[in-house]
């Protein structure tokens, strides 16, 4: 006789509530741990602009205790195949030497304008420490056509996340200067405008620490740019990191920080201010991908985090007017134009110093006579 067997019992799966709790769970775990994820990748992303700063700050002082100055912004350099003097490279091409770039130091030939064909590998040159890592699109290199350099050549171009600070104002009219036609070289000390540069890096400056008389802790030297923040139809054309032209590697403090929120200013519309002969306010001033601020690197070679909060000028309504139209320049409150050339240009500011001038501006100025106090910031 055979036995009956036991039965079996059957092996119990989950139900779909039970799936879907469970996914629920999982999700809820991710959404809790993701921010907190993000926040530390954000912080030593944060860690590492820091330390960009500071090596650019380091490579300065370098190049102080050899030239007795701050490198120059903008200078003059002829064209070999014309008569005509073009502006020429930035002040990051002279700290290369002082900052682990020497053979692409060596490679330059300082003989040629920087945007002749001898130096376009040096523009198409990508070098890290001049790319925040929260602002990836500054790494990529790009292909200008031709016309960007002054021989018949593509230009390659790479981009630097960093400018030095001009001061509250960019002045840059050539008209200012006495420029030789025959070696290109200038002088712009008598120019009104250029007297009245109160930055560390700007249009044939020659600045000494010594002058630096608010203290090189309270006196900005590099900041931030969001290059990555520019429209699609100008984020190939600013920024380049050879480039001695302001926008480029130079920034100023007239508009504020990160003005990409801020009103007067909405980037959807196009520019809505504009420096008469320089860039405009989303080119010209610091900006940064961190939240609520961006970081500077000061005269001593300290960075430090600025808020967004940071106080600044208020721009004066009634100089903001409308997109295309030509007053349109966005002046602070209680600051007027002092001097025109004859084109209607502004080469000269009258600027007030007192209560309406914002910690922002008083921090870009290198000789304004303020006490800041790091609380302010």
């Amino acid at each position: 006789m055979i036995e009956r067997s036991e039965p079996r019992t059957r092996a119990r799966g989950f139900t779909l509530i039970e799936l879907l709790v469970v996914i629920a769970i999982i999700a809820v775990l991710i959404a809790l741990l993701l921010p907190a994820v993000q926040s530390a990748r954000e912080a030593a992303r944060r860690s590492q602009c820091i330390n960009n700063l500071k090596q650019l700050g380091l490579a300065t002082h370098n190049y102080i205790s050899v030239n007795n100055v701050f490198p120059q912004g903008i200078q003059w350099q002829r064209d070999p195949n014309s008569t005509y003097c073009w502006t020429s490279g930035s002040c990051l091409i002279p700290l290369m030497q002082y900052g682990e770039q020497i053979p692409l130091f060596n490679a330059t030939n300082f003989m040629q304008n920087m945007y002749n064909a001898a130096n376009t590998t040096i523009s198409g040159a990508g070098i890290s420490t001049l790319w925040c890592p929260s602002d990836p699109k500054v790494a990529d290199g790009v292909i200008l056509p031709l016309g960007n350099a002054l021989d018949n050549v593509v230009l390659p171009m790479h981009y630097s996340s960093y400018g030095a600070n001009v001061g509250e104002f960019m002045i840059y009219d050539a008209r200012n200067a006495t420029v030789d036609p025959n070696t290109c070289e200038a002088s712009a000390d008598g120019a009104p405008g250029v007297q009245q540069m109160n930055g560390i890096v700007y249009y044939l400056s020659h600045v000494s620490i010594a002058s630096v008389t608010d203290g090189t802790s309270n006196t900005f030297a590099f900041a931030e740019r969001a290059h990555g923040k520019l429209p699609a139809a100008d984020v190939d054309g600013w920024n380049w990191w050879t480039s001695g032209n302001y926008g480029d590697t130079m920034f100023c403090t007239m508009f504020g920080m990160n003005v990409w929120n801020k009103a007067p200013f909405n980037v959807n519309l196009g520019s809505v201010c504009v420096i008469r002969l320089g860039p405009d306010e989303f080119i010209a001033s610091p900006s940064s991908f961190h939240p609520g601020g961006a970081n500077f690197g000061f005269c001593d070679g300290s960075v430090k985090f600025i808020k967004d909060s940071v106080s600044s000028w208020q721009i004066d309504p009634s100089t903001i007017g409308t997109p295309g139209s030509p007053s349109r320049t966005c002046t602070p409150v209680g600051v007027t134009a002092a001097a025109k050339s004859g084109s209607g240009y502004i080469i000269q500011y009258n600027i007030p110093r007192g209560t309406n001038i914002g910690v922002l501006q008083q921090l870009s100025t290198r000789n304004g006579g303020e006490v800041v106090s790091s609380d302010q910031y």
